[in-house]
């Protein structure tokens, strides 16, 4: 998520060149394949974007008990990214932890490949959002979402020490995307011990530079209110400053309304979005 699925998808694929502009018709399959490859990453965004955007009057499966004091968590994903360290300091300015559901585009990046220890190292939980948070390759198989699987799993335990056993789906557990019923892939998280969880507050940051900080804030707020137990999806990418900007705001209207922050662990109510239950 968070630059959304088909960024990662141009990213990976934007390497590839005319390989065969040498040969006759080289250059038209190769156009023909861009061509192909924009189309699948734009299926694959208002996928991702539509099962993000559920609104707040969708029904969830919300594990979450009454209690006496509110508490909300806040989530990242598709982190680490050059804002990675800039929301890490708003956190710990505002004596709060969150949670960072990360994937692979930090790994080997100079600018980013360290965060994914700072972030535990900050005393927040660090989570599993897949590897490649590309959808044709995750939701194409079983074996294909194994491997990105454990890529992920053991990309963070090796850079942090922390066995995660805590997933979000990119999309979403409800995404329209995969190729075979999504209970298949939460079946294997299930047979690991792991966990996944979805989201019941969507900002709507995806949309990029579109909305403001200000618009950013007051939706978190509005939906921070609707919810007993809110789980908020926010993005860490280079593509939002906004989300960056908006957050000593957010943080600080949910402190104001004497709502307790916490970063998820095992013990987190569960939110999972209905179309799979």
């Amino acid at each position: 998520m968070g630059h959304t699925s088909d960024t990662h998808e141009s990213d990976i694929s934007a390497g590839t060149g005319v390989s065969d502009s040498n040969m006759n018709g080289g250059v038209s399959e190769s156009i023909n394949a861009a061509e192909g490859t924009a189309a699948e990453n734009k299926t694959e965004a208002a996928s991702e974007e539509a099962a993000e955007s559920q609104t707040e009057s969708e029904p969830v499966t919300d594990t979450a008990a009454s209690s006496d004091v509110k508490r909300a968590y806040i989530t990242f994903d598709d982190g680490p990214s050059i804002y990675t360290l800039k929301i890490l300091n708003i956190l710990k300015e505002h004596n709060v932890r969150a949670t960072f559901f990360v994937d692979g585009a930090g790994d080997g990046n100079e600018e980013t490949e360290d965060m994914y220890a700072a972030i535990v190292n900050d005393g927040n939980t660090i989570a599993m959002h897949s590897y490649s948070h590309r959808y044709s390759e995750i939701y194409d198989s079983e074996e294909t979402f194994t491997n990105d699987l454990d890529k992920i799993h053991s990309l963070i335990y090796n850079k942090t020490g922390v066995d995660s056993k805590m997933y979000r789906f990119p999309g979403g557990s409800g995404n329209a995307v995969s190729k075979l019923d999504m209970s298949v892939f939460i079946g294997i998280l299930h047979d690991r011990g792991y966990e996944y969880w979805d989201w019941n507050v969507y900002p709507g940051d995806p949309e990029g530079t579109d909305l403001s900080a200000a618009e950013i804030t007051a939706n978190t707020l509005r939906g921070v209110d609707l919810r007993n137990t809110p789980i908020i999806l926010l993005h860490d990418t280079g593509a939002k400053e906004t989300t960056v900007e908006a957050l000593p705001d957010i943080i600080e209207g949910m402190l104001d309304r004497n709502i307790e922050i916490l970063p998820m662990d095992s013990e987190t109510p569960i939110v999972q979005q209905s179309a799979v239950n």
